[in-house]
């Protein structure tokens, strides 16, 4: 059991390198899919997909500020909240456009 509580406490130490990891497959699909797609029909994906995206970076700007007033976070723990917000706001464009491509 003690292998186990390694191995998640490991994980637990290098989320951002796990969160750059997962963030660059849906990242290489947006690049791909804004330079394939220059019809209304990609444009109109392409602006859903930014404004999911958008309102999602801000919502966890303001819940890491507002956390920040709460806990008192030191520069490493708000660096890296920051570094966590822009990765899965990477990783949801990305899915978002996927999304978005599959059912439109």
């Amino acid at each position: 059991m003690s292998e186990v509580s390694n191995i998640l406490q490991q994980l637990a130490e290098q989320y951002l390198t796990i969160l750059v990891f997962l963030s660059l497959i849906p990242s290489i699909y947006a690049i791909i899919f804004t330079t394939k797609e220059k019809d209304e029909r990609g444009q109109k994906i392409t602006s859903t997909s930014y404004q999911y995206t958008y309102f999602f970076a801000l919502a966890g700007v303001l819940i890491l500020f507002i956390f920040n007033r709460i806990a008192e976070l030191n520069f490493e723990e708000f660096r890296s909240g920051i570094i966590t917000i822009f990765l899965l706001a990477n990783f949801f464009l990305g899915s978002f456009l996927f999304i978005l491509n599959k059912r439109i």
